[in-house]
């Protein structure tokens, strides 16, 4: 008598060859638009190089810290997106540069968290198209918990970070600053365009959620970080006044 495992292996994966090369071609399809996006994530050169440092008592938001004469400060929340930030920053335009500080997740921690939940969700189509062309309906729970595993490995990454990135500035109560010319700010939205650099694909079952969230609050822009690599940067604002108004500071020296 064969064992139960071996009587299940031979149940799913077999077919007719024509599913087969059905499923390994949307495999194949899925895996390489996500490495294509995964790769445009990470892969964005910018022509300048932001100097990280430590932020100052007023990018940190500490009591007693004065705004400089001409200086434009905004607090937001930061969507996890490529410059890394977490939870509440803080935005200062001043003397034709920007500075964004708050908690921020390391770079190689970051990069392994996007790849898993991607690489995870790109498996879930070529599960499904399994599911229909073998009448398996084991293909579809496989397809689920791997969207599950996804969505899981995206939420506790989401609600890990801010925490994270605060255990820095248990000392001095002052986080990491990212500061680089207000010249060097491309590409400015307001609303949808937090997901522009491959993060669309990257989390596209949730997309349409966080664009309805955005609204007229997430002020987006492409800037650099400390690599020399350009990425996006995507602040939810305290008001639609607010994200309007750093916007158009933003627009009128970006390119």
């Amino acid at each position: 008598m064969r064992r139960p495992e071996a009587r299940l292996g031979v149940t799913v994966f077999t077919g007719p060859a024509w599913a087969w090369w059905l499923i390994a071609a949307v495999t194949g399809v899925s895996l390489g638009l996500m490495v294509v996006a995964l790769v445009r994530l990470f892969g964005r050169r910018s022509d300048v190089r932001a100097l990280e440092r430590e932020a100052t008592a007023l990018e940190s938001a500490l009591v007693g810290a004065t705004l400089p004469e001409g200086a434009v400060a905004y607090d937001a929340w930061s969507f996890r997106v490529g410059a890394r930030f977490a939870g509440r920053v803080r935005i200062v335009v001043h003397g034709g540069r920007v500075s964004v500080a708050g908690p921020r997740v390391p770079d190689a921690l970051y990069r392994v968290w996007m790849w898993i939940q991607a690489l995870l969700l790109a498996l879930v189509p070529a599960m499904l198209v399994a599911a229909v062309v073998l009448l398996d309906g084991r293909w579809l729970l496989a397809a689920l918990a791997t969207f599950v595993g996804s969505w899981a490995v995206s939420m506790v990454g989401a609600g890990l970070w801010p925490g994270l990135g605060e255990l820095g500035a248990v000392e001095t109560g002052r986080f990491r600053a990212l500061d680089f010319p207000l010249a060097s700010v491309r590409e400015v939205d307001v609303g949808r365009g937090w997901s522009k650099g491959g993060l669309g694909v990257v989390l596209f079952p949730y997309r349409a959620a966080i664009d309805a969230m955005a609204g007229r609050r997430a002020v987006s822009f492409f800037g650099p970080d400390e690599r020399g690599r350009e990425v996006r940067f995507a602040l939810y604002m305290t008001s639609d006044e607010a994200a309007q108004a750093l916007a158009d500071l933003l627009r009128a020296a970006g390119r």
